[in-house]
């Protein structure tokens, strides 16, 4: 362990519970700040979610399986 002398100093008693709740209100702080800058996760965890929609008008390519294919759109000038 490289930090093995860190429990000469603090007990394993206090710095493992301190460690653990430091992780835990750093995974809600993230979370809670995630939840109100986006608009989407609150509808995603609402059970909301919206399946992507796909353009009838983009050219779809049939290929075989495993096979990559790369489709140019051309350009309007």
């Amino acid at each position: 362990m490289i930090y093995g002398k860190i429990w000469c100093v603090v007990k394993p008693t206090v710095g493992i519970p301190l460690f653990l709740g430091s992780v835990a209100l750093t995974s809600l702080f993230v979370h809670y700040h995630l939840l109100q800058a986006t608009g989407w996760l609150k509808t995603y965890y609402m059970g909301k979610a919206k399946t992507a929609m796909v353009d009838s008008a983009t050219p779809m390519a049939a290929a075989p399986p495993g096979e990559v294919v790369l489709i140019a759109q051309a350009t309007k000038k």
